[in-house]
């Protein structure tokens, strides 16, 4: 019973592949957890920053539009396999960069960015509490919440209580989701209603951008559906090893699109009608300007807290990732100290660099030059080469006695698609600048990203890789495989 109980606890965290009877969440208890993950801040913020580009009507359509093509690449990517195998997901990944390559990702694709990603999310906590307050002792909140001391605080005690609640492993944080995401999705009907009550809709849809950097209106569309595209592919580093966790592979897939896509979708709408609605993309100003202050207080309250659902399930994924591609001495560290380990930095760039959230935009878009990259190699692999089929004994064999081993553990061919992938977007479109090809104006950035990196892994995989010997590609439909069900 111990022995069974230890190994269930291993695997949780990324130890071991799960089989479905280990598993932990249903469809609604992964829509639950999607829900909580895409409804934070960041999701008000990301619709306040369309309606700088665009109105009400444009934007709405820019946020549907980009964040379906973002979700749906994203979770093709990384749910699938990982909701069907069970497995971790940079694990996953072994299987078209090799081990050694696939922890040159994660550095990439989650130290760097998720470390970005608490600090600012819990600098956004911590404007939250800094409006709650002002609003608690009667002041009105008219401006932009000061990057002070109350600020800094407040994140640093997100952060602390992110690692409190992710040390306790994936059944505190399921417990968590399933009271905070229903919660948060009440509270958006009732913003939204608040809004439609001061103004009609019809109203609103004739109202214009704040702040369009282009004469140009369709420039400023497709800037408005490239930012929600990279919503959208932001959830590449997490929504795998989230998706393990769920019992079944159509279970791993469908909830993305009501608890991500449905949820952020909701979350921006509300943003960007308010923003525009009230001139300021700050929720922690139109929040109780909408609703008074007894409303705004709730509201402010719910949504701070929002953000720490969101802390925790990117803490909890990024840390399995960490600890199947760091070395035996980074999975010797116990969980709890693992956890506060990877919070020291988010803590010193809240304290020493909290300029950070006001480039939260940028940092948005920056992300899915990568991510873009990482989901078109990822559906290139898994569905055309390998036709959904995996050696799990392969992915967690040691390098040298590995089918997927590659060259010294690196697959090149992924590694320059990967940059290939980068290269294209950040020649298609600036996210500093905002300056952009032609060819932007008809297929964004991500999607010649995702194209680009796809196509280029699967040409020179057909090409190089059997003949070469690299990655058991199978030859023939039906390749070698080892079924999920048996390969414990």
């Amino acid at each position: 019973m111990s022995e069974n109980r230890d190994y269930r606890l291993a695997a949780e965290r990324g130890d071991g592949p799960l089989l479905p009877s280990e598993r932990l969440w249903g469809f609604w208890e992964f829509t639950y957890a999607n829900a909580a993950l895409a409804i934070a801040t960041w999701a008000f913020l990301i619709g306040g920053a369309v309606g700088l580009f665009v109105g009400p009507k444009e934007g709405i359509a820019a946020i549907v539009i980009g964040n379906i093509i973002g979700v749906v690449i994203t979770a093709l990517a990384t749910c699938v396999a990982t909701g069907r195998y069970g497995v971790e997901q940079f694990v996953f990944l072994r299987s078209m960069f090799g081990a050694n390559g696939s922890r040159l990702v994660y550095v990439l694709a989650v130290v760097f960015l998720t470390l970005g990603w608490l600090a600012v999310l819990g600098l956004m906590f911590g404007h939250s509490i800094d409006g709650l307050q002002t609003l608690m002792a009667g002041g009105e909140v008219s401006a932009a919440p000061a990057t002070g001391g109350k600020v800094i605080v407040a994140a640093c005690g997100a952060i602390l209580l992110t690692w409190f609640i992710v040390a306790k492993g994936p059944t505190s944080i399921k417990f968590f989701n399933m009271i905070v995401a229903p919660a948060l999705v009440v509270l958006m009907v009732v913003m939204m209603a608040l809004i439609l009550s001061k103004h009609s809709f019809s109203e609103l849809m004739a109202m214009g951008p704040l702040d369009p950097p282009f004469d140009n209106k369709t420039v400023n569309f497709i800037i408005a559906i490239e930012v929600n595209i990279a919503a959208g592919m932001s959830w590449w580093p997490y929504l795998g090893n989230l998706a393990r966790l769920t019992k079944s592979e159509r279970v791993a897939t469908w909830p993305n699109l009501i608890g991500i896509f449905g949820a952020a979708v909701l979350g921006e709408i509300v943003g960007l009608l308010a923003a525009v609605a009230l001139g300021n993309s700050d929720p922690t100003i139109w929040m109780a300007q909408i609703g008074g202050i007894l409303v705004g207080i709730v509201a402010l309250a719910f949504v701070a807290f929002a953000n720490i659902t969101s802390m925790a399930n990117i803490l909890y994924t990024s840390l399995i990732g960490l600890r199947q591609v760091g070395t035996a001495g980074v999975r010797a560290i116990g969980w709890e100290l693992l956890c506060f380990l990877f919070c020291i930095v988010p803590l010193l760039l809240v304290i020493f660099t909290p300029g950070v959230y006001d480039g939260f935009f940028k940092f948005l878009v920056w992300t899915s030059a990568l991510n873009s990259a990482l989901a078109g190699i990822g559906i290139a692999d898994y569905f055309v080469l390998r036709r959904q089929r995996l050696d799990l004994r392969a992915l967690h064999a040691p390098t040298t006695d590995s089918a997927y081993g590659f060259w010294r553990g690196f697959n090149p061919i992924g590694l320059f698609s990967l940059a290939v992938g980068f290269s294209v977007y950040v020649s298609v479109f600036n996210p500093l600048s905002l300056a952009h090809a032609p060819a932007f104006l008809y297929l964004t950035a991500s999607i010649p990203s995702c194209l680009a990196a796809g196509l280029c892994h699967l040409g020179l995989t057909r090409a190089f890789a059997r003949r070469l010997g690299w990655g058991a590609y199978p030859a023939r439909p039906g390749g070698r495989s080892v079924s999920p069900a048996t390969s414990r």
